[in-house]
């Protein structure tokens, strides 16, 4: 009679588990398709639209890219957030959205990018 019980402890334990670790799985694979799945970009500016947008010169926007790459290569991070852009094949592009998004956040943390 004990060896019944104890196998039927055993199978519910089994399918228990084997429920258990689908559902970790399934709960795993949802979310790495999710970080995957990126807001398309609004607007797209060039380095001259993006200088006129942020009334920045194209120089010190520059300035700001390179500024940020020193110090990160200097220190290994960067505290906040870094200035957003791409650069293919030589040409800077900004995303408008992630230049509001730096702008605000450079503002609430008091950013201070000293001339070089």
């Amino acid at each position: 009679m004990k060896i019944e019980y104890a196998i039927v402890i055993l199978a519910i334990s089994i399918a228990f588990s084997g429920y258990w670790i689908g559902n970790a799985i399934k709960h795993q694979q949802n979310s790495e398709v999710e970080e995957v799945n990126y807001q398309p970009v609004d607007e797209v500016l060039s380095l001259t639209e993006a200088s006129d947008y942020l009334k920045l010169s194209e120089k010190s926007i520059k300035a700001i890219i390179s500024q940020e790459k020193i110090h990160l290569n200097n220190y290994g991070s960067f505290s906040g957030m870094m200035f957003p852009y791409s650069n293919i094949y030589g040409e800077f592009i900004f995303s408008k959205k992630s230049l509001d998004v730096w702008i605000n956040e450079t503002t609430i943390n008091k950013n201070e990018y000293p001339n070089s």
